[in-house]
């Protein structure tokens, strides 16, 4: 789920747990940016997508990838 409780898109999904040492918390694939039909921006770490009530943008911070 993404958004808050007013603004929110929510679906459910099947994932992986692995144990990895890298620069991110989550690697998101095709089939999250399907289901959510979000597009993401990796010049600017966004992540948008549509929502109940107009786009949901979900930022990440150049500190945290590196």
């Amino acid at each position: 789920m993404f958004g808050d409780q007013v603004h929110y898109h929510k679906e459910t999904l099947s994932f992986e747990v692995i144990d990895f040492e890298g620069p991110y918390h989550a690697i998101l694939g095709r089939p999250f940016y399907a289901k959510f039909m979000a597009i993401p921006s990796y010049a600017y770490l966004n992540l948008k997508m549509l929502g109940a009530h107009g786009v949901i943008t979900d930022t990440g911070s150049f500190q945290d990838a590196y």
